[in-house]
């Protein structure tokens, strides 16, 4: 008789982490819609409305992320005890709240009150926990379902920031904070609770849809996924230098992204203002998709790098930008690294530490990119006001060539967590060797084992539970590598 050894049982049509995917990239689009792509147009309205000047509304903008950024390394801690959409809901109603007051806002010292507010509430349900419920679900072709996840970021920028901008110019923040928290609160409700789920392994499921197969009498709990621990991840040189590097990239690119509506604006008018925030996203859409497909055949670390030297060109452009056609290719160029550096982020982390504490690990990466993401728009601010966009952006790519010679020093991830050994609990496969039952009458038979169809060679068996082995209970083997698929046993 001829069997395969054991092989990890096919997936079948992966419904349900689909489905998952639908819901986070609903949130995405909703959160940055209405928090991280409209803070442009909040900033613009603080300025034209309450007379602030721009260094202390860009000091607003820079207290949310500063905000979120704190907040978001606690949410990786608390990802991992509660149920995500438990997380996510109270993210909603904090974020709900910080929105509606900041139509309330009427000196410069309520963005210090409101800010914090409103930066917690958007880090509850923001990049920590939505990636985190992709790296649970998806594996196999992680980077792209995590492009197409994270293209809600950007169409959150085309539709959602788009509509606030129009109603806002029109009329007043004042106006329309509360309708927009009560929009807010409404549907990203509904996107958490009608299609997401915490993990797969609740559903009896692991990444990509495989089922769980439990060892005995199936009470012991599913297998633990592989990552480095916490500690040891968070202290080797790769994801310092990596995180140093994001901290001056991403803060150029935050910086960038929060005065281009303002630059456009003064510079040409609010019309190719808002045409410029358009242009940002799509590129920025279409690039993060193929971005996605990109990175699941070359290197992540050759494909950042490009990538930076690719935003660098772009602020250079809007740099000098005084034209429709000038700010359109400047928002093109920035617009194609923009959404793909961001995603490269926990790609890289999640690719180096593996996913087992994946979600207190990005936490730390992104309460440290804060400090970036929020001085970006700080520092434009105040260069604006002491110079004008051209000095700002000018500072700006040189911030992000000092963040790609200083992520040009992590080095090659380890990933040591692959050669580990698995955690405790989970179940350890074990070689058998067959053991002929005895015959009633007469001698012990010997066992012949061919290997892939050669006769007459002998050799110890490797079996599966309850096909060769003597003993009930023996656990299911995995083939190791460079031993036969067949293995033909027979008595003699």
């Amino acid at each position: 008789m001829n069997a395969p050894l054991a092989e990890a049982p096919r997936s079948g049509p992966f419904i349900r982490g689909w489905v998952v995917l639908a819901g986070v990239f609903l949130v995405m689009t909703l959160t940055s819609g209405f928090a991280f792509y409209s803070q442009g147009v909040f900033l613009d309205a603080l300025i034209d409305e309450q007379g602030f000047a721009n260094a202390w509304a860009s000091a607003g903008v820079t207290i949310f992320f500063v905000a979120s950024g704190i907040c978001g390394y606690f949410t990786g801690g608390l990802v991992d005890r509660f149920d995500v959409r438990w997380v996510m809901t109270v993210g909603t109603v904090v974020a709900s709240a910080g929105l509606a007051m900041l139509g309330e806002v009427r000196e410069e010292w309520h963005l210090i009150v409101v800010m914090p507010i409103f930066g917690a509430g958007f880090a509850l349900n923001g990049l920590v926990p939505t990636t985190t419920l992709v790296t649970r679900w998806f594996q196999r072709r992680r980077s792209v379902a995590l492009a197409i996840a994270s293209t809600g970021l950007s169409v959150g920028g085309v539709l959602s920031s788009q509509l606030l901008a129009g109603l806002v110019n029109r009329e007043s923040l004042a106006k329309w904070a509360m309708p927009f928290a009560l929009m807010f609160f409404g549907s990203v409700l509904a996107a958490t609770w009608l299609f997401v789920r915490d993990s797969p392994q609740k559903l009896g499921l692991q990444a990509d849809g495989v089922p769980v197969v439990l060892n005995g009498s199936g009470d012991q709990p599913p297998p633990a996924p592989p990552g480095t621990p916490f500690r040891e991840a968070v202290r080797s040189r790769f994801f310092v230098f990596v995180s140093l590097g994001f901290v001056l990239i991403m803060g150029s690119q935050v910086g960038a992204i929060q005065h281009v509506f303002n630059l456009t604006e003064n510079r040409l008018s609010s019309a190719a203002a808002g045409g410029a925030l358009t242009s940002l996203a799509v590129t920025s859409v279409v690039a993060r998709l193929l971005g996605g497909m990109a990175a699941i055949k070359i290197s992540l670390r050759g494909l950042a790098s490009f990538l930076i030297c690719v935003q660098l060109i772009g602020l250079y452009l809007l740099a000098n930008a005084d034209t429709k056609p000038a700010v359109f290719v400047g928002t093109l160029i920035l617009g194609s690294a923009m959404g793909n550096l961001l995603m490269l982020h926990p790609l890289i982390l999640v690719d180096a530490f593996g996913v087992r504490e994946y979600p207190r690990i990005y936490g730390l990466g992104s309460l440290l990119m804060i400090v970036g993401v929020g001085g970006g728009p700080l520092l434009t601010g105040i260069l604006e006001d002491s110079y004008d966009y051209r000095i700002a952006y000018y500072a700006l790519a040189l911030v992000g060539a000092a963040g790609f010679i200083v992520y040009s020093f992590s080095g090659k991830p380890a990933r040591d967590y692959l050669n580990a050994p698995p955690p405790t609990g989970a179940p350890q496969p074990r070689r058998v060797v067959a053991a002929p039952r005895p015959l009633a009458d007469g001698p012990r038979p010997v066992v012949a084992i061919a290997r892939n169809g050669a006769s007459g060679v002998r050799d110890q068996a490797l079996v599966m539970a309850g096909a060769y082995a003597a003993a009930a209970g023996d656990t299911p083997v995995i083939r190791p590598r460079g031993a036969p698929e067949v293995w033909s046993v027979k008595p003699v």
